[in-house]
């Protein structure tokens, strides 16, 4: 199933370009789209595009703003709507989850949105927890930028890396 999502996903980037990536994102972001590899999304339309920077470099913006759109979503959603996302089937979040989450909260502060959101597998969590704080929306988002593009920067390096790799293959 997440083979042919990711498949699906992909062609739609081709045929649509980048606007599908920052809708991608804004999912991922929210934590709905969990199900959607886009780790490998992001580093397979940058390889796709190429790496010399004008080319990738609107991939970076889709997927940094992307990303952070839908965790202000899902910030105001919990902050302004009372929305209590452990409730809902479309977002696969758990109360322990959250709770979890509060902890690096209480703890570290909101550095840990942006260090949080710099770690696969941890991006976006926070987003709940930071909601049922004092921390005003502008500093969350500003946070949560900080780490999407701390964790783009890396998925760049990543492409370039497998470039590179490919270009050797190629060359023996």
């Amino acid at each position: 199933m997440i083979a042919s999502a990711f498949e699906v996903v992909l062609a739609l980037v081709a045929t649509y370009g980048v606007v599908v990536l920052l809708c991608v994102f804004v999912l991922e972001g929210a934590l709905i789209g969990k199900l959607i590899p886009t780790r490998t999304l992001f580093v397979a339309t940058v390889l796709a595009v190429g790496t010399d920077l004008v080319a990738f470099l609107p991939v970076v913006v889709a997927a940094v703003v992307g990303a952070t759109l839908g965790q202000v979503l899902l910030f105001v959603s919990v902050r302004r709507f009372g929305v209590d996302p452990t409730e809902s089937r479309v977002v696969p979040v758990t109360t322990d989850r959250v709770d979890d989450a509060g902890d690096w909260l209480d703890r570290w502060g909101l550095p840990a949105v942006a260090v949080s959101n710099a770690l696969p597998g941890a991006r976006g969590w926070l987003a709940v927890p930071t909601a049922g704080s004092s921390v005003p929306a502008s500093r969350f988002a500003a946070a949560s930028l900080a780490g999407s593009t701390a964790y783009a920067a890396a998925l760049v390096v990543v492409a370039f890396g497998l470039e590179g790799a490919a270009d050797v293959l190629i060359g023996l």
